[in-house]
């Protein structure tokens, strides 16, 4: 399938629009692994601004002015201090730190001219399309929303 500017914004704001929905769901749930030695519900949606703060701050930019990035995360460092903090702070502070972080994302993605969105970029050694990309982000968004419906369904 291939992917559309028009897609990826619609996507991330149904992605916004259910995570705003998580304000409704029981602490319990909030707090609950989908599967036994899992992530909760809480560490899936905390782990998803910092990689929207990164690919808006220190994706984007490069790849748009064909510059070679400035740096390289370590993922699962990344992810382990997300967890940490979204098991440690309040509900309402992980989800608006979402909130914000997915429509910089949605804003900076909207602004993008349809043309540049077949930019390219090599990354591990393998080279992709921006749009490529952020459809690849797509796709583990609805991986991590499916994981959280089977503890809020």
């Amino acid at each position: 399938m291939m992917i559309t500017k028009h897609m990826l914004l619609t996507h991330y704001q149904e992605t916004l629009d259910f995570v705003r929905g998580l304000e409704h769901i029981s602490e319990d749930a909030w707090r609950t692994p989908y599967a036994e030695g899992k992530w909760t519900v809480a560490e899936i949606v905390g782990h998803l601004s910092p990689w929207d703060r990164f690919i808006v701050a220190e994706r984007l930019p490069y790849v748009l002015a064909d510059e070679p990035f400035r740096v390289t995360p370590d993922s699962q460092a990344v992810n382990e201090e997300a967890a940490k903090m979204s098991r440690e702070q309040q509900r309402i502070l992980t989800i608006d730190e979402f909130l914000v972080s997915r429509d910089r994302l949605r804003i900076a993605v909207d602004l993008i001219p349809e043309d540049r969105l077949t930019d390219t970029f090599t990354s591990k050694g393998k080279t992709i399309s921006l749009l490529d990309f952020l459809g690849a982000m797509m796709q583990h968004d609805l991986h991590h929303q499916a994981q959280i419906k089977q503890v809020t369904a």
